[in-house]
């Protein structure tokens, strides 16, 4: 028996595609509302019942081996590339599914030329496959750029390499005929480019499951660092997020909601998280690259605006106020007006440590409610604030703004 045993290398490769598939159908049992998990387990499946077919090409009749193991190997390729797509939350699509194998059986069944030369088959399914897999490749980097799973490169990596050697199948058969022995494929190159394509699959194999696991465990790290009431970053993962990026300098604030307990007692707890959500949702509205927001209390949340100097900062920070004071919250339909103090601290780059800036954004957050409350105060303009109702009061580039309090 030769060393590279086209019969042999597809028994290898439906073990590998076996075990695969069963492991990704077993997490589907576990987690059954991931439709894609079912979709790559029936790929897995189908897949595998055209390599089992097709390493029994010269024992069954061609129709079998050659005629319907590629036309299944096709369609399981197709299940893959549309269990990607609901992956990303797309639409997948029957038809596009079995395809390509489709039009396979099509051409095997439609033309006794095409169906009795094995370079012509060898030629069509390097086609077909390549197509389907460039395909699979291109859905799974646009879900790259929503979501940066680092699988989904190696993923990339792995398809185009088995669609490069795929596609060389080509000119070799060209230049170097393939010939069939008791219906098995016999070339100087098949044996051996058929084991880097069965290589390469069963790495494709293992990065799809790899892949269903990176979103499961970013999915955990995810719900580790949020509240779960708001959405927002936790008390934990905003102090990491801002422990890496106060060094770049900027400017930190800490956001109280005014007399929230009386929002609870007036209007119930209910009312009261729903202030809370719909704040972070404006909050989140405004949100730009660098910033960083998170809930670090009860109704004080932070919030941290890399590269901000402290006139931006106080615009950009009085706007949020501004929205949340003119724009009431509605329950049950009730308006519950709520209004916030902010304290503000201008970070230098390289500067003072972590804990330093939030003890002193949070005396100027607790100037800002002992001044009145509805206000920015920054650090830097505490020892020279304006009486309570004020428009603003500017020090030396810093400065703090109020409108009259406001109940509620």
């Amino acid at each position: 028996m030769p060393l590279l045993d086209i019969p042999t290398l597809m028994i290898c490769l439906l073990v590998g595609w076996f075990i695969i598939g069963l492991l990704t159908y077993i997490s589907f049992t576990s987690e059954p509302s991931r439709q894609e998990l079912k979709i790559w387990s029936a790929g897995f499946a189908v897949g595998g019942l055209g390599v089992l077919l097709l390493s029994l090409r010269g024992f069954v009749p061609a129709f079998w081996s050659v005629g319907v193991g590629n036309a299944a190997l096709l369609a399981g390729v197709g299940l893959l590339w549309q269990g990607f797509r609901s992956f990303d939350g797309k639409s997948t699509h029957c038809g596009a599914m079995f395809l390509f194998g489709g039009i396979w059986m099509g051409a095997y069944l439609g033309s006794p030329a095409f169906s009795g030369n094995i370079n012509l088959r060898i030629i069509a399914s390097s086609v077909l496959l390549s197509i389907e897999l460039g395909l699979m490749a291109l859905a799974i980097w646009q879900g790259y750029r929503r979501e940066a799973l680092p699988t989904r490169k190696l993923l990339v990596f792995f398809l185009a390499a088995y669609v490069l050697v795929n596609l060389m199948r080509i000119p070799m058969t060209l230049i170097f005929p393939v010939g069939e022995t008791e219906g098995q494929p016999v070339s100087v190159w098949y044996g051996l480019m058929t084991f880097m394509l069965h290589v390469i699959s069963l790495m494709c194999g293992v990065g799809i499951f790899s892949l269903s696991r990176d979103r499961v465990l970013l999915e955990y790290k995810r719900a580790s660092e949020t509240d779960g009431l708001t959405g927002a970053l936790n008390r934990r993962a905003f102090m990491d997020r801002l422990g890496v990026e106060i060094g770049a300098g900027g400017c930190l604030a800490l956001i109280d909601i005014d007399h929230f307990k009386a929002i609870n007692d007036n209007h119930g707890h209910a009312a009261g998280d729903l202030v809370l959500r719909q704040f972070v949702s404006r909050v989140n509205g405004q949100l730009g690259p660098g910033m960083v927001f998170g809930r670090v209390g009860g109704e004080e949340f932070g919030l941290f605006l890399k590269g901000f100097d402290s006139q931006k900062a106080l615009a950009f920070c009085e706007a949020l106020r501004q929205d949340l004071h003119n724009e009431p919250f509605t329950w049950h339909g009730h308006s519950v007006r709520a209004a916030v103090s902010m304290g503000l601290k201008r970070v230098e780059p390289g500067g003072a440590e972590t804990e330093s800036q939030i003890v002193a954004a949070d005396s100027a957050l607790y100037a800002a409610k002992n001044g009145g409350r509805n206000r920015v105060v920054c650090h830097d303009a505490i020892a020279r604030q304006s009486p309570p109702g004020a428009e603003a009061s500017a020090s030396n580039g810093f400065a703090f703004s109020s409108l009259a309090p406001q109940a509620g």
